[in-house]
């Protein structure tokens, strides 16, 4: 059966009626996505692996206890971080501040390359990697969930535990500051 073209409510519903297609399709989509957000909390490359597999696997045995979702992926994301702060907390491999996960958050990707396909030069890209590398963890995170997965502001500020006005206010101020610092630059 095709699978590509059902919304997330159809996919989601045939998945908890035990559907394995979907389940198949489902991981498909978004493994990879997960693999890299998962990279971005930690370079422990197998914790992130496991982490998935958790996740898919604590599914599969709740599939039919599972609330409904619209959005598959905010759903996969949000479900996806608690386990790996739960692995990475057990694990000790990286220093918890507080209750929120507060690690060093690298995006290595996908804004970048945004950036990147706007601007040609050179000079431009170079000052927007040292802009990106002075954000806070947590602008980069809201950053990266919001233009690089795409996410709502609703969305993000779900699963980094705010507010939706903070974390508009977080990605205004985090956009705000890039464009200053491209603009310094160009002078």
């Amino acid at each position: 059966m095709e699978r590509h073209g059902l919304s997330d409510i159809q996919l989601w519903k045939d998945f908890k009626g035990g559907d394995n297609e979907s389940l198949a399709y489902i991981y498909s989509i978004n493994s990879k996505r997960l693999y890299w957000y998962g990279l971005s909390f930690t370079s422990d490359y197998l914790l992130v692996e496991d982490a998935i597999q958790d996740l898919f696997s604590e599914l599969i045995l709740s599939r039919k206890r599972l609330s409904d979702t619209n959005n598959i992926q905010f759903y996969l994301l949000k479900s996806f971080k608690r386990i790996l702060k739960r692995k990475i907390s057990r694990e000790k491999r990286v220093q918890l501040y507080d209750v929120q996960m507060k690690g060093d958050f690298e995006v290595t990707h996908s804004i970048e390359y945004f950036i990147i396909h706007e601007e040609d030069s050179y000079q431009q890209v170079r000052s927007l990697h040292e802009a990106i590398r002075s954000l806070t963890s947590r602008q980069k995170e809201a950053i990266y969930l919001k233009f690089s997965e795409g996410l709502g502001y609703d969305e993000t500020a779900e699963i980094m535990d705010m507010t939706v006005e903070s974390c508009r206010n977080l990605i205004w101020k985090a956009i705000r500051f890039l464009k200053n610092s491209l603009l310094q630059n160009q002078v």
